[in-house]
């Protein structure tokens, strides 16, 4: 091997038996090279590409080294570090003096204290905007479809409609002919994107001088930027004089509503 060549390889395998032999800080601390272990814990936590359990020791001989060479600030800024990076880490009391462990255990369990506080927080925020969700009134404008299988027709028709928590009410108006007009209200239970609708429905219709009720189940589903599909199917009977018009009628309805929430 060439003379230029023997060097290139020295100086690429250099640096890293230089590593090798570089006391860990850990063994720094434990031959009392405390200044010494300070920069070496220091440099391991300067590599973010160090594994976890290796910063967490590295914090944790840090501390230790810190504490004994009296600066109490920086070994409780270590030691609250290594509670939230590491709450699995305890402080060994075998290999440190009691008052480190001590202090140790106690800034961990304010830091527990602090997480449970803040979940708790986080959660009752949570429950707060759930129940002024519920609280809240939504009017909601519809464009809907009407189709009625036993007659084979369909009318284009408008609705208003609007619900607060579970409950749901409101009124359709149905065009294509002589008007027809709907009233009905029930509830929309559940809290996901889709839901089911139950309720009763009270037709009007002028044309026929009569009117109808009936019961009217559906479903909700929630699209992007407010809009609503929805679509309900209800069976009524009608108190109409006319012979000529049907008492029973089997209806299917369905479109495209947009929510305009009133109050927060």
């Amino acid at each position: 091997m060439s003379p230029r060549v023997l060097a290139v390889v020295v100086l690429l395998f250099l640096p890293r038996a230089v590593r090798a032999e570089t006391p860990s800080c850990s063994g720094l601390y434990e031959n009392g090279q405390y200044e010494a272990a300070v920069r070496a814990c220091e440099r391991v936590l300067a590599g973010p590409e160090r594994p976890a359990e290796e910063r967490g020791l590295a914090r944790m001989y840090l501390a230790a080294s810190l504490h004994v060479l009296g600066y109490a600030d920086r070994v409780q800024q270590q030691l609250e570090a290594l509670a939230r990076e590491h709450p699995g880490m305890r402080v060994d009391p075998v290999r440190f003096p009691p008052e480190l462990v001590a202090l140790a255990e106690g800034i961990r369990e304010r830091v527990e204290a602090e997480k449970l506080y803040a979940a708790e927080q986080a959660a009752l925020r949570e429950r707060q905007a759930l129940e002024r969700a519920r609280g809240a009134i939504v009017l909601r404008m519809e464009a809907l479809a009407l189709v009625e299988p036993l007659n084979r027709v369909w009318r284009p028709g408008a609705g208003l409609s609007f619900y607060r928590g579970l409950w749901e009410g409101g009124a359709h108006v149905w065009l294509g002919g002589p008007p027809a007009f709907h009233l009905q209200g029930g509830l929309v239970p559940g809290r996901g994107g889709l839901r089911p609708f139950m309720g009763v429905r009270a037709t009007l219709n002028p044309s026929a001088g009569g009117y109808g009720a009936g019961a009217v189940v559906g479903g909700r589903l929630s699209l992007p930027a407010g809009f609503v599909a929805l679509v309900d199917v209800g069976a009524d009977y009608f108190l109409i004089g006319d012979e000529a018009y049907q008492r029973f009628a089997l209806t299917i309805h369905a479109g495209l509503g947009f929510d305009v929430r009133l109050t927060h």
